[in-house]
């Protein structure tokens, strides 16, 4: 294989994927493997780095038809430095140096951005935001993750913060949250967190088709709600619509903070297709303003799983694009 290509890799606390992205976003060969969280970061980084090599030799791509790699990492990450400076899900990991390890070990140039940020750059990218303008993202799924890109680049803001959307207060006082906050979106329009609230409903008493589940110990999750919903299922059908309701008014939020183009949404909540995008977008336009027509467009995220991936190496590729001519990535 001759062609350019970028290595995109999705960091993850349970699974790392490493996968060679064409110019034009197309994955051309894709792998993972199981992260050690017991593993000192350069081990953790070299298995990468191996699996990476060995993507490259698989598809007999020459080394220098390698522009770079870029990484999607959870963080909080230290943006200047290339650092991760601490991760919940890999707990041996302070302050780590993880663009310039990664640097050396393959010999390349390495873009670094939290997961999320990558997640959405790689939809606005290749995905439901292609060819389109500033764009947002939420990912439903464990939490409520989210990514902003404006003007072609991601927004880190001035602590490198920016983003952190999953945060936003929809009710005051409300569920406590693990970020030290009550009442945040996430723990109301999260695919984890609308099972957690049927779970306790149930619990509390409430009759639900999910009732013997519940009795018996078996966990719910999202997709089980949507089911017993189709069903006629009233506790998740009133618990799926709050959190809609809740994620819409998240929208109008973004909408008057960011203006955008358009609000992607991805994760395991928006698996639902219809029955998510449909209700929110109908409290969407209960909910917002009438003073001016600036809508933004609420879409399905189109890339699934391989977000992450994709959207890293447009990192790459933007990083390439930036310091010689050549078209952007930018739409």
């Amino acid at each position: 294989m001759t062609q350019p290509i970028a290595i995109g890799i999705d960091f993850g606390g349970t699974n790392f994927k490493v996968a060679l992205v064409a110019e034009d976003g197309r994955v051309l060969v894709k792998s993972s493997a199981p992260t050690d969280t017991t593993a000192t970061p350069e081990s953790v980084i070299a298995q990468v780095a191996n699996l990476a090599e060995s993507l490259l030799d698989d598809g007999h791509i020459a080394r220098e038809n390698v522009v770079g790699a870029g990484l999607g990492s959870p963080g909080p990450l230290d943006f200047d430095r290339g650092m991760v400076i601490h991760s919940v899900n890999l707990p041996t990991w302070e302050n780590v140096p993880v663009r310039d390890l990664l640097a050396k070990r393959l010999n390349l140039p390495v873009a670094l951005d939290n997961d999320a940020n990558a997640a959405a750059f790689g939809e606005y990218w290749a995905g439901a935001g292609k060819g389109g303008g500033d764009f947002v993202m939420l990912t439903l799924g464990t939490g409520l993750g989210a990514g902003v890109v404006l003007g072609g680049k991601i927004l880190h803001g001035h602590y490198d913060n920016a983003g952190e959307l999953g945060h936003m207060i929809v009710v005051p006082g409300g569920l406590p949250c693990g970020c030290g906050q009550r009442g945040c979106v996430e723990q109301y329009a999260a695919a984890a967190t609308v099972a957690r609230r049927v779970h306790r409903a149930i619990e509390e008493g409430e009759d639900s088709l999910l009732s013997p589940m519940v009795k018996e110990g078996v966990s719910i999750d999202a997709k089980t709600v949507v089911e017993a919903m189709g069903k006629g299922d009233a506790v998740c059908k009133r618990i799926w619509d709050e959190a809609c309701t809740y994620l819409a008014i998240a929208c109008v939020n973004i909408q008057h903070a960011f203006n955008p183009e358009s609000i992607v949404l991805g994760g395991g909540m928006a698996e639902a297709g219809d029955v998510v995008l449909d209700p929110v977008r109908s409290h969407f336009a209960r909910n917002t303003w009438r003073l001016e027509s600036d809508r933004p467009h609420i879409r399905l995220a189109a890339l699934g799983y391989d977000a992450g991936v994709i959207g890293a190496a447009g990192l790459a590729w933007n990083a390439v694009a930036e310091v010689r001519p050549r078209d952007s990535l930018t739409p």
